[in-house]
C-alpha cells in the first residue's frame, strides 16, 4: 500500500504540471486521444475520442484489428452479442448485397462469397431492420478469430501489494464487455513475449530517467524529495508481468497500470486505470510520461 500511494503522491505533483502529451492515432480521422468513462455504471458508460463523446450502448466495445469503433452499435439478443454485419464486413473488407425478396445478404472479397439468410438462422437475424450475426459467424466466415469477453468480477487476481487487479488476457478494456474481431496479422518480426517484454522494460526505465529528470527540476529547493519513490517506480518496472495475448498486443502489467506492445509495429502504450480508463503512446522524450495514459490501433 505505501509503494501504491507514492505512486498517487508522483502522479498528483506531475498533474500540476503543463502537460504536452504525444500520443498515437487511433482512428482513421487522426484523432490522437481516447478515455472510457464508466462512473455510473456499464449501462451509462461512454468512450470519449478527443472532443467527441460517445455512448457505449449494451455495456459493450467493439474492437477490429485492434482498432476501437466507437460508432458500433452491439445488441444482446437471449445473452448473445449480436454483432453489425455491414459495418464489421466493410471495415474487413467485403461488398454487401441484399435480396429483399428472400432477405438474404451477399458478402464479395476478391473471389470469395458469401450468403447469408436472415431467417431460421441462429447466427444472423434482422433486428429493427438491420442484419446482425454472432460472433461465431464472424469467425468461422470472415475473420481470424471474434472473442466475446465480459467484464472482470471481483474474485480476480491483484498484483503484489498494490492491491491492482491483474486483467485477463483477452480483455483489452476490463470493466466493459469486449468484442475483438482480427484477421491474421502480419507482425514485423517473430519476437517472443520474453524480448518484448526486455524492450519495454529499456523503454519504461528511459522514460523514468526522464521523469526523474523533470521532477527535480521542479522541486529544485528539494531536488531528491522524490528519490524512493523514483526507486520504487523502477522496482515495480523491474519485476513486470506478462499477461497474455489479445489481439495485435502482447500485455503486461506494472504496478496500477497495464502495458500493451503493439506486434505489427513494436510501439508501446500504457493503459491506466482509474475512474476512467485512459491508454495512450509511450514517449520516453515525453516529460509526463507516468501520467494515466492510452491506446488501441
Amino acid at each position: 500500500m505505501k509503494k501504491f500511494l507514492s505512486f498517487i503522491l508522483v502522479f498528483v505533483l506531475v498533474l500540476s504540471m503543463s502537460m504536452n502529451i504525444s500520443m498515437a492515432k487511433l482512428d482513421e480521422t487522426g484523432v490522437k486521444e481516447i478515455s472510457f468513462g464508466t462512473d455510473r455504471g456499464p449501462e451509462d458508460a461512454i468512450i470519449r475520442i478527443a472532443d467527441k463523446t460517445y455512448p457505449i450502448k449494451n455495456g459493450t466495445i467493439l474492437f477490429i484489428n485492434g482498432e476501437i469503433i466507437p460508432e458500433a452499435e452491439v445488441v444482446m439478443d437471449g445473452g448473445k452479442a449480436m454483432l453489425p454485419l455491414r459495418l464489421i464486413a466493410e471495415k474487413l473488407g467485403y461488398e454487401l448485397g441484399w435480396n429483399g425478396a428472400e432477405k438474404k445478404v451477399t458478402l464479395k472479397k476478391a473471389d470469395k462469397s458469401i450468403d447469408i439468410a436472415t431467417t431460421k438462422n441462429e447466427m444472423a437475424k434482422l433486428i429493427n431492420n438491420t442484419t446482425y450475426v454472432s460472433s461465431d459467424f464472424v469467425e468461422k466466415n470472415l475473420a481470424e478469430s471474434a472473442i466475446v469477453t465480459e467484464s472482470l468480477g471481483k474474485d480476480f487476481e491483484k498484483f503484489y501489494d498494490t492491491q491492482m487487479p491483474i486483467t485477463q488476457d483477452k480483455t483489452i478494456e476490463r470493466s466493459l464487455r469486449n468484442v475483438i474481431i482480427d484477421e491474421k496479422h502480419e507482425y514485423k518480426d517473430n519476437i517472443s513475449s520474453d524480448d518484448a517484454m526486455k524492450l519495454v522494460k529499456e523503454k519504461c526505465l528511459e522514460g523514468l530517467n526522464n521523469f526523474a529528470k523533470t521532477l527535480k527540476e521542479k522541486t529544485k529547493d528539494e531536488p531528491n524529495r522524490f528519490d524512493d519513490d523514483i526507486k520504487l517506480i523502477e522496482k515495480d518496472i523491474n519485476r513486470m508481468i506478462y499477461i497474455g495475448e489479445v489481439s495485435k498486443f502482447y500485455r503486461y502489467t506494472i504496478g496500477p497500470y497495464d502495458v500493451l506492445y503493439d506486434r505489427t509495429d513494436g510501439k508501446i502504450y500504457f493503459q491506466i486505470y482509474s475512474s476512467e480508463t485512459y491508454i495512450k503512446e509511450m514517449d520516453v522524450n515525453d516529460e509526463n510520461l507516468y501520467m494515466p495514459i492510452f491506446i488501441v490501433g
